[in-house]
C-alpha cells in the first residue's frame, strides 16, 4: 500500500490527509484525519464509489474542497499504474515530495 501524506485545510480548519493505491485490493482510498487523529472522512464509507479509478479520488477531493500539493494526486495515481507498496511519501504546499519509506 502506498501512502502519501499532506496538510490541508477543510471547512476553516488544518487536517492531515492521506491518500494512496492499495495493490491487494487494487484500490485508491482517501483519509482525512483532524486532531487527535479523528477520522473526518475516510472512502471506506463509501463502498458504492469506484475506488479503483483516480477520478473517483480526484472528484472526492475536489467535492471536500481539499487543496492538495500539486503533485500528490499524480504521484498516488502513478503508484496505481506501476501496482507501487510500502511507499510513503510527505508532501509540502511549497517544496518537493519526501519519500519517508520505499520497499
Amino acid at each position: 500500500m502506498s501512502q502519501h501524506l499532506a496538510t490541508a485545510q477543510l471547512n476553516g480548519r488544518t487536517v492531515e490527509v492521506v491518500a494512496g493505491f492499495d495493490r491487494r485490493l487494487g484500490d485508491y482510498f482517501l483519509q482525512v484525519h483532524g486532531k487527535r487523529n479523528t477520522v473526518l472522512y475516510t472512502s471506506l464509507h463509501e463502498p458504492q464509489r469506484d475506488w479503483t479509478a483516480i477520478a473517483t479520488l480526484r472528484g472526492k477531493v475536489a467535492e471536500l474542497g481539499l487543496q492538495l500539493p500539486s503533485l500528490m494526486l499524480r504521484e498516488v495515481e502513478r503508484d496505481g499504474l506501476l501496482l507501487a507498496g510500502n511507499r510513503i511519501v510527505r508532501h509540502a504546499a511549497d517544496g518537493p515530495p519526501v519519500t519517508l519509506m520505499a520497499g
